[in-house]
């Protein structure tokens, strides 16, 4: 990358207008003028690589690499090798010197995905470098001083994993500097249509199609829909309406039936909606513990439409 297209480096977006991702997106940008490790902690499909991405993207050390590395994919074999390089020769198959992620990224960023499925063994190893800075490549037992920050993510919660002994408890205080919590998108269902207008707009494009319209019935069932994969299970559904070009009705209901409740089949759209609806104030009611203030909140209605609704419905 040159130098002048490193200084063009663009913020991530993190789409969002509740008040839980508005401090998320808060405290990741305070965050990121420093140099201290920081913890992202969220459920599968949050974001939290785009949320590292952000604060390396805000941080003065933005002109030099951010190296996402998956730590599930890491042999227990390779790790050192790989983490802090080796010399030529170390071992059958080292054919020439490798720098190892830790030194790539001198001067940069490294994000640690999925830092919770690094073995006991290697944690203390971990530990030397975001303690001491420095690695000792395979091979050449000698110190080397870098100049890297890190970033972990987990969709474990690390604290109970230290409670079991599954995680060192050293190791979790050190990255545990500023720990940042994407809370999933069940919990925070007024995101959802700015998200589905964010996801719109970005495949419309992609895909070079006109925007495709969701009617008021599709958007309030997505609205109280759960996400169990949260925003990336909602952009792969947007992607899905621009790539198959069927009708939002239609991939709504697939939904339903990939989450084991599809509404009866029906050559009728309007019994079809209407059944969309019925199961959009099933699932709002149930993630607002039948809260109908907060259920109402969900589905961005008013209170008396949810009771009218509640009434039209049977349901209690």
């Amino acid at each position: 990358m040159s130098e002048s297209a490193r200084k063009e480096v663009s913020v991530p977006l993190l789409v969002g207008i509740s008040k839980a991702i508005r401090e998320v997106i808060r405290l990741a940008d305070n965050v990121a003028q420093s140099d201290c490790c920081v913890l992202i902690e969220g459920d599968s499909g949050t974001g939290k690589e785009l949320l590292a991405r952000r604060i390396w993207a805000k941080s003065p050390r933005k002109l030099r690499p951010l190296i996402p590395v998956n730590c599930a994919g890491i042999s227990e074999t390779l790790f050192e090798s790989q983490f802090f390089g080796h010399v030529r020769g170390a071992f059958t198959g080292a054919e020439q010197n490798m720098l190892g992620v830790v030194r790539t990224a001198d001067g940069g960023t490294v994000f640690l995905d999925e830092i919770s499925e690094i073995s006991v063994r290697l944690q203390p190893k971990l530990l030397r470098v975001l303690q001491e800075q420095e690695v000792m490549p395979v091979g050449k037992p000698i110190p080397i001083k870098v100049d890297t920050r890190f970033i972990v993510g987990t969709n474990r919660n690390l604290r109970e994993m230290v409670n079991r002994g599954e995680f060192r408890q050293d190791l979790y205080y050190r990255m545990n500097i500023v720990r940042i919590v994407i809370p999933p998108l069940r919990q925070r269902a007024e995101d959802v249509p700015p998200l589905l207008e964010h996801f719109s707009e970005l495949h419309a494009a992609r895909y070079k199609r006109a925007k495709i319209g969701i009617s008021d019935d599709v958007r309030f069932f997505l609205t109280g829909y759960s996400w169990p994969g949260n925003v990336r299970e909602l952009a792969a559904w947007v992607e899905r309406l621009y790539a198959t070009g069927l009708k939002p009705e239609v991939l709504t209901e697939m939904l339903l039936a990939e989450a084991g409740s599809a509404p009866p089949s029906t050559s009728d759209e309007a019994t079809s909606l209407k059944e969309v609806e019925r199961l959009a104030i099933i699932h709002a009611l149930e993630h607002a513990d039948h809260n109908q203030r907060k259920a109402a909140r969900m589905l961005q209605i008013h209170r008396a439409t949810l009771a009218r609704k509640l009434k039209k419905y049977d349901l209690k």
